[in-house]
């Protein structure tokens, strides 16, 4: 066995070892996904999201992020729940109504991958001089791009990056590194495939997104996108996009719901990750102070959205589903601190009951 394989074969175990899938490492030529993303900015397609287009050309040169790289080594961590039988028990304990997206139901992602990425791979390092840097959303890099190019995956037409057979609800994590390392061939199992057929003829994502986002296969447009309105604006939520609201109050799963690569994908292997976010009921969102905020959303991915943005979403949701309690939730509202939750409030009363 040659040094190239020992190494990937210890990254493997490594990063396995801690509940993460070890996708594979590349090299770190960029250079068309880079374009592409360019492109997508220039549409506009980015709504809000200007944290995207500040320092957009460092994508393209990730050896301004760690000065010296050579390799990549790309890792994620599998999120989809693991299903649960179908007992009478459990079964009053699935959440009706709304819901949250999953990768939102766990503790705060960035935080585990970045101290347990960075274990994994020092362990499994042989060149202690290296010189390495963990980037979980925490530095411009396009980690979609780099996990596509490893051959064992490929980008979706909803967008998301599919590693086969093991499904997209993966959340994402690169290791830029100094020590130079051989790409990764893929796996004898699969199949390296490209961006352009590798959903074949299959729409589902497209035709199932409520909202039209994925009109344009391989482009997800944010202005339409419920995941959007519901965690990265931080405004009002147009009208139009309220009755997806009744299916989802907090991001959004339906494009990777529908997928067929998900039916049998990966599942969340780690239970300390987990966290009982969806406890409170629509009302008690709408009307939480800072307290039961912290409490309840405190050290999960949810705070992206601040606490009056889940105000804002709990009540509309409220609104659409019909939920008992909304009068109480809207005289407070009304006289908020907040000018989005009383504008939220308004719009309410101005329209017709759903």
């Amino acid at each position: 066995m040659d040094d190239t394989v020992q190494i990937h074969n210890r990254l493997r175990e490594s990063f396995g070892s801690r509940g993460f899938l070890f996708i594979g490492v590349t090299d770190l030529n960029v250079a068309e996904d880079h374009l592409r993303f360019m492109n997508w900015l220039e549409a506009g397609n980015h709504a809000g999201m200007d944290f995207l287009s500040r320092n957009s050309e460092i994508r393209g040169d990730l050896q301004r992020i760690l000065p010296g790289a050579k390799s990549a080594v790309v890792f994620a961590l599998p999120y989809a729940p693991a299903p649960s039988p179908p007992t009478t028990e459990n079964r009053s304990e699935m959440p009706c109504g709304p819901r949250i997206a999953k990768y939102a139901r766990l503790r705060d992602y960035h935080k585990v991958m970045w101290q347990e990425g960075d274990a994994a791979f020092a362990a499994a390092l042989p060149d202690r001089s290296a010189e390495h840097r963990v980037c979980v959303d925490s530095a411009p890099v396009l980690e979609r791009a780099l996990a596509a190019k490893v051959g064992s995956g490929f980008i979706g037409k909803n967008t998301c990056f599919i590693a086969g057979k093991q499904g997209s609800f993966l959340l994402l994590g690169v290791v830029l590194t100094t020590f130079e390392m051989p790409a990764t061939k893929p796996l004898s199992e699969e199949k390296s495939r490209s961006n352009a057929n590798a959903c074949g003829g299959c729409r589902r994502c497209q035709t199932h997104c409520p909202t039209g986002a994925l009109d344009r296969a391989w482009t997800l447009d944010s202005r339409r996108c419920l995941s959007y309105w519901t965690i990265e604006n931080r405004g009002t939520i147009p009208e139009e996009f309220w009755p997806w609201l009744g299916k989802y109050w907090y991001g959004c799963d339906i494009c990777q719901d529908v997928c067929p690569y998900n039916r049998t994908g990966e599942k969340l292997k780690r239970n300390d990750l987990q966290r009982p976010v969806e406890r409170l009921s629509l009302q008690e969102v709408a009307t939480m102070d800072q307290n039961l905020y912290e409490q309840t959303f405190g050290g999960t991915a949810m705070t992206r959205a601040k606490r009056n943005g889940l105000r804002r979403n709990a009540m509309i949701a409220m609104f659409v589903t019909s939920s008992p309690g909304l009068e109480s939730v809207l005289e407070k509202a009304l006289q908020d601190e907040d000018p989005v939750i009383q504008e939220t409030a308004r719009q309410i009363l101005r329209r017709p009951s759903s």
